[in-house]
């Protein structure tokens, strides 16, 4: 049925089932419709169920956790804990073993220096590598890849590390933990970098999350391996336009980070510019960074700055740029440029159309400045 009809299509229907046969016979809610409690009726009649209905209870949360959205862990461990709580081990069992659904070579895995479990019923990869070379490295790419191109893993995850190089990447508010440790430090062998964008590639998925990161540090799968390679080499700038392309700009913001992290290092390129607009159509909010005017303040800026606007004009928005330009009643990528101008000049880019910071500009900068104020229609024109 879910091959026939996908997932989001006969959820409902199960959900309803689970409802009937193990949660309304058993448990009542004493919390509200927002803050569910559930907790066991003082007079229930004796659980007699068979072990069938555990079984087909615990593969709708099963579903849920492989096939569901993100949020939809929330309902599968209320699942497991209705079946724990009327006596049955199959919850227990499922989250120590997984659900014997995953090769046997590929829930338990290792090579020379490296091991990895997987367990598809908690969607945690763990990972421990002891020796630092790039086979090693190397070894785990290939298994990740493995493993989330051939099985139906769940595609929010998380991914559990310990190895031998505490190397992070040199962008400030990023998390420190294990996922992030793995491909900074998998980044420092060029000869991995082609693994590592294969890895991405296969990991990105717009709504799905890694699981251990948490509120302002969530991330999209793929998030640090993405950052890794685009912070060193341009090489994989389509990648990481794909990527900002991609994300719910609506939940993460670290991709501002990172962009802040690129231009602070690289300045404002070609390369940086059109991270930067990218950016700007999706995410909730753009900081503006002090040293930013100094930076775009040359012809060569400029004028890359002018070239991406007139290119961005043509771009498919992201859903959060197309939303927020419907909202704004604007095109959304002048609501783009425009959060991206924001954040280089501050306020000063939205009083009286930028014309202080035109007429304060160098002479021979001052055209440049015209073109980057002007409205839509002017800079199609320029």
């Amino acid at each position: 049925m879910r091959t026939l009809l996908g997932w989001n299509e006969i959820s409902y229907q199960l959900h309803l089932w689970v409802q009937a046969h193990l949660r309304d016979p058993f448990f009542v809610n004493e919390g509200s419709d927002w803050n569910e409690q559930w907790v066991r009726k003082p007079n229930a009649a004796p659980v007699q169920l068979s072990t069938d209905v555990f079984r087909f209870a615990c593969d709708v949360a099963i579903g849920d956790l492989k096939f569901g959205p993100s949020y939809a862990y929330v309902s599968a461990d209320r699942i497991f804990d209705w079946a724990t709580q009327l006596g049955s081990d199959l919850p227990a069992r499922l989250k120590k073993h997984g659900t014997g659904d995953l090769p046997k070579a590929l829930a338990q895995w290792a090579g020379p220096g490296v091991s990895a479990t997987a367990n598809d019923a908690l969607a945690v990869i763990r990972i421990t590598q002891k020796e630092e070379s790039e086979a090693a490295y190397g070894q785990v790419l290939d298994y990740l890849i493995e493993l989330l191109n051939t099985t139906d893993f769940p595609r929010s995850y998380a991914i559990e590390y310990r190895g031998p190089s505490k190397t992070y990447l040199p962008i400030k508010g990023l998390p420190k933990k294990g996922v992030h440790q793995l491909f900074a430090s998998a980044a420092a062998y060029p000869g991995l970098h082609d693994k590592i964008a294969a890895y991405a590639r296969t990991a990105i998925s717009e709504f799905d999350w890694y699981q251990n990161l948490q509120d302002e540090d969530c991330a999209m799968p793929g998030s640090f391996a993405v950052f890794a390679l685009a912070f060193m080499d341009t090489r994989f700038a389509p990648l990481m336009l794909d990527y900002l392309h991609t994300v719910d700009g609506e939940h993460q913001s670290l991709h501002g980070r990172f962009v802040e992290a690129y231009i602070d290092a690289h300045g404002f390129t070609e390369t940086g510019i059109a991270y930067l607009l990218a950016c700007a159509g999706n995410i909730q909010h753009l900081r503006h960074r002090k040293s930013y005017p100094a930076l775009m303040a040359n012809a060569q800026s400029l004028s890359a700055l002018i070239r991406a606007r007139q290119q961005h004009i043509s771009d498919t928005p992201s859903a959060n740029a197309a939303l927020r330009a419907a909202l704004e009643s604007r095109s959304a990528a002048e609501s783009a440029f425009q959060e991206a101008r924001h954040a280089i000049w501050g306020d000063a880019s939205s009083k009286d159309n930028g014309k202080r910071l035109i007429e304060s500009a160098p002479t021979e900068l001052r055209p440049l400045y015209e073109q980057v104020f002007a409205p839509i229609a002017s800079s199609r024109r320029a």
